[in-house]
């Protein structure tokens, strides 16, 4: 089997050995199904985004730059919003107590700006592909592993927090706190974080850092049947992930916010199933249906508010017991291990009496699907270049609000996000360094009938029409331009008769007997084939012949519409004559036979499929596949010639 290496415009190569894949026909169309193996290893950068250059532009630290007024507790001055909204000039320029620098007030600015070593993110990529037939050649399976090693992963650090622990929580782990009790606000519990900065003068001084790394495992395989069928298809594929990355404390912590910890990507959505079927109706509805299934997402328990003082709410909660000292804490608790939801129970029971692991919870499985159907223009009396089709996304989500109502959605078609806040502060005990806190009784649930967040349903209707010349057109008349009307040499007959002496149609007889060791055929089976092969290639070679030397004997004033016109009547006729054939070599392989041909050359041995190509590109119901010519596919340029006998292959 040949090997290949395949250069990219990225840092990187890949390569393969075994068969090239089937790419419309062309590459390896006289091949039968064998297996594949690719494999590549590749640098990707990616560029910041705007939105931190814009943070960073925002928060100078100047009088330029935003400004801002942090008031907590008795200093909140209380508003009046009918006021702000008709007199701006009413808006609050100072806290309620009069000042600006106590420690419930402050109007010290925030500061972003980049590392001086501050790099893109870029990622390490590697890849191994395996394509061949399983179970008999009935099924065609892909199995994939990749493996990514992400560098240069943005993070942040801020260089004016204090990391001096002024107390602890006994009832919480020793959870360290980083501002004094006094500056806690008994009653709310919300603290002001002027005692853990470095420098009065400063709020929060963000350094944005590209220091930290992930990696991500990924495997899949894939499922479709090999054999080609003009009514049925469908596609099954299975995902496993596992993502792993670098965090700091500002993000999330229950210590040092300055510490750094590898932990779950709250990405990771371990394992995805991707499903696909289409079916055509009597050849008039083609119906589409894309789905798929997908695990949770891992979330993690946290506080609403700031115990810590460090600034930021990116506390994980300490999970109580059934039997704390605070009975308020303990009943919320109990009640949420009874009727909360399964994971949000699950992920409590595991952790009573802990400080809460990241993304240690886990949502439930959503689902999502599509739904499209298209018609055929023929038969609902339209122009054949126009088509007629319908879209509906999120139809699961329609079925779900007819079947419940709006007050019992099942969240079906929705994406789940599961409320994080385990907890809310309700007080601050001073002489006992105690928080107080009420258990929220939806931790963890994704109701849709709750959420602020919905997929909607939408119907779309599309109609489609080609108001341009067909690509067969384009591509004979620039072929024929060539040394007429264009700049250089005249196309010579061999090359045209090489390039349209079929018109562009695969000869599924010469794949077949070229295939004969590996189809097993009989001397019975190889002989009717070659019979009916030497009679098609000779009809073919009397219909295009004259086609190819009257071609290269035009003048350069010649009429595009009647060269186009006899190209086309020629192409009809060859299609007539295998249409005429196919019957007869599909009778004459046997099932397992059949099974083992390439799905593209098997598609011409269908008469519907060869109906609905029968007219080019004049139409949207066949598969594009013009073979004559040039034809640009992925970033590559294809050239076919003599319906697949001779290709001529240039990778961009």
């Amino acid at each position: 089997m040949p090997s290949r290496l395949y250069l990219s415009p990225r840092a990187g190569f890949s390569w393969a050995y075994g068969q090239a894949p089937q790419v419309a026909g062309f590459e390896g169309a006289s091949r039968g199904p064998r297996a594949i193996v690719r494999g590549g290893i590749g640098v990707f950068q990616n560029t910041p985004s705007t939105n931190l250059v814009g943070t960073a532009l925002d928060n100078t630290g100047l009088s330029s730059g935003v400004q801002q007024i942090t008031c907590i507790g008795a200093a909140t001055p209380i508003p009046d919003w009918a006021a702000y909204a008709s007199n701006s000039a009413v808006i609050p320029s100072r806290c309620a107590d009069g000042t600006t620098g106590s420690v419930f007030s402050n109007v010290a600015p925030n500061v972003a700006f980049f590392a001086t070593d501050y790099h893109a993110p870029k990622s390490m990529r590697s890849n191994l592909n395996w394509t061949g037939a399983v179970l008999g050649n009935r099924l065609s399976a892909t199995l994939e592993a990749t493996y990514s090693l992400n560098l240069n992963q943005q993070g942040i650090t801020d260089l004016n927090f204090n990391p001096v622990t002024r107390f602890v929580l006994p009832g919480e782990d020793a959870r360290p706190i980083f501002v004094n009790p006094t500056s806690i606000v008994p009653t709310t519990g919300a603290a002001a974080s002027s005692d853990a900065r470095v420098s009065p003068q400063f709020s929060r001084v963000t350094e944005l850092t590209s220091d930290l790394k992930s990696e991500s495992r990924q495997a899949s395989i894939r499922l479709s049947p090999t054999s080609f069928s003009t009514s049925l298809s469908w596609s099954f594929s299975y995902v496993y992930s596992n993502v792993r990355e670098q965090f700091r404390g500002f993000s999330s912590t229950v210590s040092n916010p300055l510490s750094t910890e590898w932990g779950r990507s709250s990405l990771d959505s371990r394992h995805q199933i991707v499903y696909n079927v289409g079916y055509n109706f009597f050849d008039f509805l083609r119906v589409s249906w894309f789905g798929q299934f997908r695990s949770g997402s891992p979330y993690t328990p946290m506080v609403a508010g700031d115990v810590n003082g460090d600034g930021y709410n990116n506390d994980r909660a300490f999970i109580p017991t059934a039997a704390d000292t605070d009975p308020a804490l303990a009943t919320g608790i109990r009640s949420l291990l009874n009727d909360g939801s399964s994971s949000a129970k699950s992920c409590v029971q595991s952790q009573l009496g802990k400080l809460a692991g990241r993304n240690s919870c886990q949502s439930p499985w959503i689902s999502s699907a599509s739904m499209a159907l298209s018609f055929n223009p023929l038969k609902v009396r339209m122009p054949q270049r126009a088509t007629l089709s319908f879209q509906l996304s999120n139809p699961l989500g329609a079925a779900d609000l007819l079947l419940h109502g709006t007050g019992n959605l099942r969240g079906w078609g929705q994406p789940g996000f599961p409320d994080q806040q385990l907890l809310y502060v309700r007080g601050f005990d001073p002489r006992t360094n105690r928080y107080k806190y009420e258990v929220n009784q939806r931790f963890g649930s994704t109701n849709q009938a709750l959420g602020s967040f919905r997929l909607p349903v939408t119907l779309t209707a599309m109609m489609r029409f080609d108001v341009g010349p067909t690509r067969e057109k384009q591509l004979l008349t620039q072929q024929l331009d060539r040394g007429r009307r264009t700049e250089g040499t005249k196309v010579p007959e061999p090359m045209l008769k090489a390039i349209y002496g079929s018109g562009g149609i695969p000869n599924p007889m010469a794949t077949i007997l070229r295939q004969q060791d590996s189809l097993r055929l009989t001397g019975a089976q190889a002989d009717s084939l070659a019979t009916m092969n030497r009679t098609y290639t000779i009809r073919n070679d009397a219909l295009w012949s004259p086609i190819a030397r009257d071609f290269a004997n035009l003048p350069n004033g010649y009429d595009k519409n009647e060269v186009y016109t006899r190209y086309m009547a020629a192409r009809g006729a060859t299609l007539d004559e295998l249409t005429a054939l196919a019957p007869a070599i599909k009778g004459l392989l046997t099932p397992d036979q059949r099974r083992k041909l390439p799905s593209f050359i098997a598609s011409y041995l269908e008469p519907r499929y060869l109906a609905s190509i029968r007219s080019g590109t004049n139409g949207f119901t066949a598969t594009p596949g013009f073979s004559g010519g040039a034809q640009q596919f992925g970033g590559a340029v294809f050239v076919s010639a003599g319906g697949g006998s001779q290709q001529i292959i240039i990778r961009q």
